[in-house]
């Protein structure tokens, strides 16, 4: 069995919620007041940076933009067209006629099955659910103009007006899970300080990603079951059982679905590749960037100095030891624990080893697809690895499966092993097993290493300070 999970499994998760884990971490603002004025120039050189970057993220925003909207103008006449054969609108076969029942014209509960087949989907989907789900025709997404890029503080949904004998959420004790909860407009602030409500929402979002990136794009194959993967065999059985039950008519409409879908899926292909492109064009002038802050970070040179080159960071020189004179003091450590999701994560003793900390780096990774995170150490009394690893594995273009997490042994030196026995950051570097039928505690797990790894590939690494 392959172990693949939904990254939407893992987006509900109670991260850095411990009583060990309070948000006034030590660590926190540590001799920030008391750096050198030369560290602070420094500082302020990598806020300039700062500035740069974001204007380019905003115009490559802008550009992805561009692009995925000229592709959603292709996909729309072939999501057109399957509306219209799946609800037997303007469409027959050779051996229909005009008084065949517009339901035996129809395709049965399409999106219901091409929901039910997707793991993740099917979680959410109660029994209580399946009836007014059968009465689907139809799923959209639209892009709305005063929300070009999403922040996971809001979610907007829609106030379902129930009949009151059939209201799916109620129940005797009050509210009561459904899948239909997905469209209930959560109560949230711009300023709320609930870690608990940000992965509940996260989870939400990543539900809403998976129906706008997998099940809409792909609804026929879900449908057939063609799109399952090796842990949906029981599911794809279903699926079989019902295809073979349609009528001959209705068998044909579906084979019409598939040629849509691979006209579909020959634009879809292109767009990724256009897609890439794009993305390694910005990644290299964002790359010039992160050696800039390598060289000042670290002392190699004085911010007055710094080259867009980066010479020094290609050709490999070694950061020389940390000390008040020479760049930014403890910059890793203090950029990590001004995040309040990891400062939940790093406890005092962590915080001692993530002061050698040089550098985090993220690779796209192309066979399979998803990303490597590097954690590059000056040699230190902790461990004797230079660079700690964290990849990712996600066969899916749009990052919403995830396949395999595989970390790195950390070779301990005995006495100063902080994880031995304890919680710690560092057992975000332990291998990871993915498996779908995990117990629940193992869940919470695989939730919070693969949003701290998104995190820190998302949020971390693209700022190039921290706050004063």
């Amino acid at each position: 069995m392959s172990n693949v999970i939904s990254v939407s499994d893992l987006g509900s998760c109670e991260v850095g919620n411990r009583d060990d884990r309070l948000g006034l971490n030590p660590n926190k603002h540590t001799n920030l007041h008391r750096i050198s004025l030369d560290a602070r120039k420094r500082v302020e050189h990598l806020i300039r940076i700062q500035k740069e970057h974001n204007q380019l993220k905003a115009q490559f925003y802008k550009d992805r933009g561009a692009l995925e909207a000229k592709y959603e103008k292709l996909y729309q006449p072939l999501y057109d067209k399957r509306h219209n054969i799946v609800n037997a609108i303007g469409v027959t076969t050779d051996s229909e006629t005009a008084t065949t029942n517009q339901e035996e014209k129809e395709i049965p509960n399409f999106w219901f099955y091409a929901l039910k087949a997707f793991t993740t989907i099917n979680r959410w989907i109660k029994d209580y659910d399946e009836g007014a789900l059968k009465h689907l025709e139809n799923i959209k997404w639209l892009r709305t103009d005063n929300l070009k890029v999403f922040k996971l503080e809001e979610i907007i949904g829609t106030e379902i007006e129930w009949y009151s004998k059939n209201r799916l959420k109620k129940h005797r004790t009050g509210s009561r899970r459904s899948f239909f909860n997905l469209f209930s407009p959560p109560e949230v602030h711009n300023d709320y300080k609930d870690l608990k409500l940000k992965y509940k929402l996260q989870g939400n979002y990543l539900i809403g990603s998976i129906i706008r990136n997998d099940i809409i794009p792909r609804a026929v194959l879900w449908f057939t079951g063609e799109a399952k993967l090796e842990q949906m065999i029981e599911i794809a059985s279903r699926h079989s059982c019902f295809l073979n039950s349609l009528s001959l008519d209705v068998q044909k409409h579906v084979d019409h679905l598939r040629n849509i879908q691979k006209d579909h899926d020959g634009l879809r292909a292109q767009f990724y590749l256009e897609r890439a492109e794009l993305e390694a064009e910005y990644q290299k002038v964002y790359n010039n960037m992160y050696n800039e802050r390598y060289l000042i970070v670290n002392g190699v040179v004085e911010a007055d100095k710094v080259t867009n080159d980066s010479e020094a960071v290609n050709q490999g020189v070694d950061a020389p030891e940390q000390s008040a004179e020479k760049g930014v003091p403890n910059f890793w450590l203090h950029a990590l624990v001004n995040h309040e999701l990891l400062d939940a994560e790093i406890n005092i003793r962590d915080g001692e080893a993530l002061k050698y900390l040089t550098d985090i780096k993220w690779l796209r990774k192309e066979d399979p697809k998803g990303f490597i995170l590097e954690f590059c150490f000056n040699k230190n009394p902790f461990f004797k690895n230079s660079v700690l690893t964290k990849t990712y594995q996600l066969p899916d273009e749009d990052e919403t499966i995830l396949h395999k997490a595989i970390g790195i042994e950390i070779e301990w030196y005995p006495e100063n092993c902080l994880t031995k026995e304890c919680e710690s950051f560092f057992n975000f570097f332990n291998p990871l097993q993915i498996d779908i039928k995990a117990e629940k505690e193992f869940i919470e797990d695989m939730r919070r290493d693969y949003y701290i790894g998104s995190t820190i590939r998302n949020e971390i690494i693209p700022v190039l300070f921290y706050g004063m």
